[in-house]
This record gives C-alpha cells, structure tokens and sequence, in this order.
C-alpha cells in the first residue's frame, strides 16, 4: 500500500498536469458535442484510471483486489477528488 502512494504521488505531479491540458485543449470539441464535463470529474477520472493501472501492472503482486477501470462514459459520475495532499 505504501509503495501505492509513493508511486502514485510522483506520477501525479506529471499526469494531472497534463490531464489538464488535454482536458483545456479539448474543451472547443465537448462544447460542440454539448458532452460538458468538469475539470474535477476529469481529473478524478484520470487519477482512478492511474491507481487501476499500477495495481494491475507495476504493483500486481501486492494488489489482492485491484481496482477495475473506470470507463469513459462514467466520468461525469465520478466523484474522487485528487487533494493536495495526495502530491505529497
């Protein structure tokens, strides 16, 4: 668990803020698709997405019940928030 969030910690400082800028870069094609999705949502999207990948590749054999992915058409559901403390 601790190797988890060792991991998952550094690689946020490089996915979130990427994450964000795909999220601004795409936003003209959601206002078309009339699809709106908020920036939280996205980033909790990513960051469930990130936790789902590790527990099923680098951390596998530590993971008893990895987390599933979270699909596209559920990210206007999700309601993980990535805190400031989780960069830590």
């Amino acid at each position: 668990m601790i190797a988890l969030l060792v991991i998952r910690g550094v690689l946020l400082w490089i996915v979130l803020p990427l994450a964000a800028v795909v999220w601004f870069v795409s936003m003209p094609i959601r206002l078309i698709t009339r699809e709106p999705l908020r920036l939280r949502c996205f980033l909790g999207w990513v960051d469930l997405n990130l936790i789902a990948l590790l527990e099923r590749t680098v951390l596998r054999p530590l993971a008893v019940n990895p987390y599933s992915f979270v699909s596209w058409s559920d990210a206007r559901t999700v309601e993980h928030r990535v805190r400031l403390t989780d960069l830590v």
